[in-house]
């Protein structure tokens, strides 16, 4: 990749380089060539609004030609070749964070007017907030309330009569996109998909100071962390509400590094009434500084945390009016009830299940997955307990980027988008040249298909046994997990 420039206070030594059609410029371009072509193939294959044969705004002739599967993979192939082209040039220092807008803006354009792509997610947000809107309780009940009709048809069929498992902040916000946005389908997920860029554009602002205080290259981090394949996938093209989740916290971590605690808590507070699991941060961030304070500064530090913490949940729950539900168990559970390929615990428990059914151990199949998945979520748990203990060696940010990652990989249900909890932050340190989190970023989303169905299915629990067998040998082996830990692998 070349050597890297030194890089002070954001710009960089070659920011005076012109970059030609035959520089960085041309591989935006390319990348915008790509980003358009999955859009265009998308209208026909991707998620587009049921029931079948619908159309999004605009589309392409020859929907069931398989040429159209074709293109839209080579559309993301020239996406990613575009990204990596960008990527050289961020390693050597070129890519400012003025530019790193400028590419986003090009590539995410197609995405935001395009289809939904790998997901019907934004379609559930869509009617929880009319279920919100029409003054029912989208934690009691499930879009299947709103009748047949072209949005019950877009919705995943595991998802029709599911209740909201999210926090009161989005449920809200659900209901404010959905008394605005009107009645068409399309102008509902286009503002959705606004909605969605907000948390976008706090990455974009965040993200580059926390990587300026944590001593690396902001354009490296927002090559890694805001313009990947897998962050134009989830957060845009999807329109997943992790990207609010995700910006919120990335402004709420670079805001206490920086000393503002407080506002800090607030922000990641905020981001755990988006989605609960960000409430990690708030641990990582109240030990580490507990633990750098002496005397009655801890007790202050204690209360702080407290205080911003119970001030966001409880005024945000009793602003919103749907009680505590979102933090109770049927709310929890919702995201362990699908079962996929994809995720390591499930996969592992499939291939138990085989084994023992070879040797003529009379098991249940579900009965073995789910023992596998409490044995994986407990190691998870405890390897996050290690991280936190050790937070002080190994930096704040550093250990809950790592330790986001592994509650995703060791959760009952990982979806690719998960990814990007923890490998946001990862992209502020000096983890952001790690070629395995630039292969994440740009290869993980191909596991689910253009239209949100999984594309691991069958026998391919094999394949993910075998990956993730190769990752546990890989972090085992001359102890490289400690190296990964402290930032010195790639």
């Amino acid at each position: 990749m070349g050597a890297p420039t030194v890089v002070h206070g954001g710009q960089s030594q070659c920011d005076s380089v012109p970059t030609g059609p035959s520089g960085m410029a041309g591989w935006v371009a390319l990348g915008f060539v790509g980003a358009l072509g999955m859009v265009l193939t998308g209208s026909r294959i991707g998620s587009v609004p049921g029931p079948a044969g619908a159309n999004w705004w605009f589309s392409i002739p020859l929907g069931g030609s398989p040429y159209v599967s074709v293109a839209f993979y080579v559309s993301v192939v020239l996406v990613v070749a575009g990204w990596l082209g960008v990527g050289r040039r961020a390693w050597r220092g070129r890519l400012t964070t003025g530019r790193a807008w400028i590419v986003l803006a090009v590539w995410a354009l197609p995405f935001v007017v395009g289809p939904p792509l790998f997901s019907r997610d934004i379609y559930s947000y869509v009617g929880q907030g009319l279920i919100a809107h029409r003054g029912l309780d989208p934690y009691s009940t499930g879009p299947s309330v709103l009748g047949p009709g072209s949005l019950l048809s877009s919705i995943a069929s595991v998802w029709r009569s599911t209740p909201s498992p999210y926090g009161p902040l989005f449920v809200g916000a659900t209901r404010a996109v959905a008394t605005v946005a009107g009645s068409s389908l399309v102008d509902q997920v286009l503002a959705f998909r606004a909605l969605e860029l907000v948390g976008v554009a706090l990455v974009m602002v965040f993200l580059p100071r926390l990587a300026r205080h944590l001593g690396t290259d902001p354009g490296v981090a927002l090559w890694l962390g805001a313009l990947s394949p897998l962050a134009l996938f989830s957060f845009v093209a999807s329109g997943h509400n992790d990207a609010l989740m995700v910006g919120l916290l990335v402004a709420g971590v670079a805001l206490a590094v920086e000393g503002r605690l407080f506002w800090g808590l607030v922000l990641c507070a905020l981001a755990a009434t988006v989605k609960l699991p960000a409430a990690l941060a708030i641990v990582f961030l109240a030990v580490d500084r507990f633990r750098t304070e002496d005397g009655t500064r801890r007790w202050r530090v204690a209360f702080e945390t407290v205080a911003a913490t119970a001030a966001v949940f409880v005024g945000v729950t009793l602003a919103v009016g749907y009680g505590w539900t979102w933090i109770g168990p049927s709310a929890l559970h919702v995201p362990t009830e699908l079962r996929v390929l994809s995720t390591p615990s499930v996969s592992l428990g499939v291939l138990a299940f085989h084994l023992l059914h070879v040797v003529g151990v009379p098991v249940v199949r579900s009965s073995v997955v789910a023992v596998v998945q409490y044995v994986v979520a407990l190691g998870a748990v405890l390897g996050t307990a290690w991280l936190l203990w050790t937070v002080r060696h190994h930096g704040v940010v550093r250990s809950l980027g790592l330790a986001l990652i592994l509650v995703v990989v060791g959760s009952p249900t990982v979806w690719p988008w998960y990814l990007m909890w923890g490998l946001v932050l990862l992209a502020a340190t000096t983890a952001q040249r790690s070629r395995v989190l630039a292969a994440v970023a740009a290869l993980s989303m191909l596991v689910v298909g253009p239209s949100g169905s999984p594309r691991l299915l069958g026998a391919s629990y094999v394949a993910v046994c075998l990956v993730s067998a190769a990752a546990c040998i890989w972090l085992v082996r001359d102890q490289r997990w400690r190296k990964v830990v402290t930032g010195h692998a790639s």
